[in-house]
């Protein structure tokens, strides 16, 4: 975990916020420090990541939860890519934008 902490900085000079947000998440999980949860935790993680640099607070939705684990699994194994987890993780957060800006657009109306 110190490790990890210590690593926070450097990826966040390097690599866009979303990306952070992801390799952060994908980290923990990886990490895997608590007896139980570790995915809220990474998914909180994420999202503070996220808000402290703009972004609205991402889900991922009950359906695509498979397709989430999956890729998870995925970075983890052969050889541990993990750009298909981070390219899942930009599309919720661009979906979760979306839906943020149909939410004001609605109260605009009223």
């Amino acid at each position: 975990m110190k490790k990890f902490i210590k690593e926070i900085p450097t990826l966040r000079k390097n690599y866009h916020p979303i990306e952070v947000a992801a390799m952060i998440h994908q980290k923990l999980v990886d990490i895997h420090p608590f007896v139980d949860g570790n995915g809220r935790t990474a998914r909180l993680l994420m999202n503070l990541v996220l808000f402290q640099n703009g972004y609205t607070i991402s889900i991922i939705p009950p359906m695509l939860r498979s397709d989430y684990i999956s890729l998870i699994k995925k970075s983890q194994t052969g050889t541990k890519d993990n750009s298909a987890f981070i390219n899942f993780i930009s599309s919720m957060v661009y979906e979760s934008s979306k839906d943020y800006l149909r939410l004001l657009k609605e109260l605009h109306k009223k």
